[in-house]
């Protein structure tokens, strides 16, 4: 497998840390593919419903159950082991796809644990993880959840979201520190165009 990606590149990490918008500036740079892991959410969580009740409870739920009455911590562990379900169908898109040219995959599923299984050099992968106050900055600025107005109780939903992916990026850093891998801190000291020279620099071997 780690040959058969090998016109892979990674970009994880938590929500609101610029990943599609770097992936989509470096792949545009250089004329690669680019693929979105949020905009197979859906079609992926389908399939899992098949044979997995917790999915199919998850779509079948209102987002005041999604979202409100959940704690964090819950939250975090289905989103969590969530990402372990849907990566061998993240795999089988890649399998699909042309392997010209190269692709850069971003998405916030792509933990350092499952990616460390099919990349052959570091140098393939990276994550971004944003400190609280950047992420708390980027949710206020584009809206942050989307369904705010859309539930009773939004001040909460919002408070769950961002424990939720504040757990996320730590066990991501953890992950990554453990086994070698390189993760950047969204702090709001450099530009987006700075992040994704940063990056691009990152994957030099393989682009440059």
């Amino acid at each position: 497998m780690k040959h058969k990606l090998s016109h892979v590149l990674w970009i994880g990490g938590a929500t609101d840390t610029g990943k599609t918008t770097i992936a989509q500036m470096i792949a545009e740079r250089h004329g690669l593919q680019v693929y979105h892991y949020d905009r197979h959410d859906l079609p992926q969580v389908e399939i899992l419903a098949q044979t997995m009740p917790r999915y199919r409870a998850f779509l079948n739920a209102s987002l005041e159950e999604r979202w409100v009455h959940p704690e964090p911590k819950d939250l975090f562990r289905f989103v969590w082991e969530g990402f372990r379900h849907r990566f061998p169908l993240v795999v089988q898109d890649l399998l699909d796809l042309p392997a010209e040219p190269m692709m850069v995959v971003e998405g916030f599923g792509l933990t350092p644990e499952l990616v460390s299984r099919v990349i052959s050099n570091s140098r393939q992968a990276v994550w971004l993880v944003p400190t609280e106050e950047f992420k708390r900055a980027s949710m206020e600025r584009r809206g942050k959840p989307s369904f705010r107005d859309q539930v009773s109780d939004p001040e909460r939903a919002t408070r769950n979201v961002f424990q939720r992916d504040m757990m996320l990026a730590e066990r991501l850093r953890e992950q990554a520190r453990v086994l070698g891998l390189t993760v950047y801190e969204a702090d709001g000291s450099r530009s987006i165009e700075e992040m994704a020279d940063l990056i691009e620099h990152h994957f030099g071997p393989f682009i440059i």
